[in-house]
């Protein structure tokens, strides 16, 4: 069952009925970080458990000990469910525990954090009937100051942050990073097609790095030959979950 569950990652992982449902910008995060040898990583927001499940089967050979926080109950409970179907209950932990104030560990514990923060600010976008879905996609209970401040606090001198976010909202992402001397060293725009316009951007900073930012090259998503969304071949090769 855990040798079937792991190859069909994500699919049948355990999610809220009426909570919000994990994307593939997730997936895409737990492709982009880049995870040393032997590491702590902590993810902020953690939902169902897909981005540390994502880094757990990406780096099978590192010794990882990762993390996950969520204030959502239901959330809590699927991502425990998913880390014990996918056999990883040793390597990753689940707390309940909100972004805004993490009492389970002292400062600079982690060697990375990541997270996936709500994209839109509250009042903007349209909003979902279920409550714990709002929550998820707007900035109510936390703002994004509040992830980067907390992966400010978290991280180790010189460690690692990592965030998926939404493109148009890129200026603010890297404002509030440096705020915090997070400073930016790359940086990854996601198109759906050639000739759109990025959706999301992953960024990697470094907790009191030294300046120096690398653009890598866009990742499109989808086959521009083809009418249909599938994924091209590049995509599937960057990130073999989203197929």
């Amino acid at each position: 069952m855990t040798d079937e569950a792991r190859q069909n990652f994500p699919k049948g992982l355990a999610q809220p009925e009426t909570g919000f449902r994990f994307s593939t910008d997730s997936l895409l995060l737990s492709s982009f970080v880049s995870v040393p040898n032997s590491a702590h990583i902590l993810d902020l927001g953690t939902g169902c458990g897909v981005i540390p499940l994502g880094l757990a089967l990406s780096n099978p050979d590192a010794d990882l000990s990762i993390t996950g926080i969520d204030i959502d109950p239901e959330m809590f409970e699927s991502a425990r469910s998913n880390i014990d179907m996918l056999g990883f209950s040793d390597e990753i932990k689940i707390l309940a525990c909100n972004v805004s104030n993490p009492d389970f560990a002292g400062p600079e514990s982690f060697d990375i954090v990541v997270a996936n923060p709500p994209y839109w600010c509250e009042g903007r976008g349209r909003a979902c009937l279920e409550e714990a879905r709002n929550k998820a996609r707007f900035e109510i209970e936390s703002d994004l100051d509040d992830f980067t401040k907390t992966a400010d606090r978290m991280v180790k001198h010189r460690g690692k942050v990592c965030f998926v976010f939404l493109a148009e909202r890129v200026a603010q992402l890297l404002a509030s990073l440096t705020m915090f001397k997070l400073e930016p060293k790359r940086i990854k725009f996601v198109h759906s097609r050639i000739n759109k316009p990025a959706k999301v951007v992953m960024v990697e900073a470094v907790k009191k790095g030294k300046p120096g930012l690398i653009v890598e090259p866009p990742l499109v998503l989808f086959d521009e030959n083809s009418e249909e969304s599938v994924y091209s071949s590049r995509s599937l090769e960057y990130c073999p979950f989203i197929k």
